[in-house]
């Protein structure tokens, strides 16, 4: 038995519930590693690559976007606006994606803060893109 569980939840639905040895999560200041015996945390997530290692020796990677992140006990529970498997994500949409946000043009100082925020996000994404 594991002495680390992660709870990964989207608010369509919880994508995993597993033991694993080892997690990695962004955070919105720079990034946390938890073990077993980890003192309890809550933290505000960032964008970028949740990866976990299950007890079989298998790691999933995931692109996440936001969310909380609290630890209690042996259980990790990570609740995120969005989690996409980074084998999913494609270089060819990111790119076009970037491209769309270069191109657009904000009005206000609001739509400029929305801009930046959301090419930082295509950024890593296209970072973290493993396929065409």
């Amino acid at each position: 038995m594991a002495d680390l569980r992660i709870v990964l939840v989207t608010p369509e639905k919880t994508l995993f519930d597993c033991p694993v040895t080892s997690i990695r999560v962004p955070m919105f200041d720079g990034s946390a590693g938890f073990y077993p015996g980890r003192a309890p945390l809550v933290g505000r997530l960032g964008v970028g690559e949740l990866r976990f290692a299950e007890v079989g020796g298998t790691s999933q990677s995931y692109f996440i976007e936001g969310g909380f992140v609290q630890v209690q006990g042996p259980q990790v529970s990570v609740l995120t606006n969005a989690a996409r498997p980074v084998s999913e994500l494609s270089r060819k949409e990111a790119s076009a994606a970037l491209a769309t946000a270069q191109a657009s043009r904000p009005k206000n100082d609001a739509e400029a803060a929305l801009k930046r925020k959301n090419l930082e996000r295509i950024r890593k994404m296209q970072a973290l893109a493993t396929r065409d």
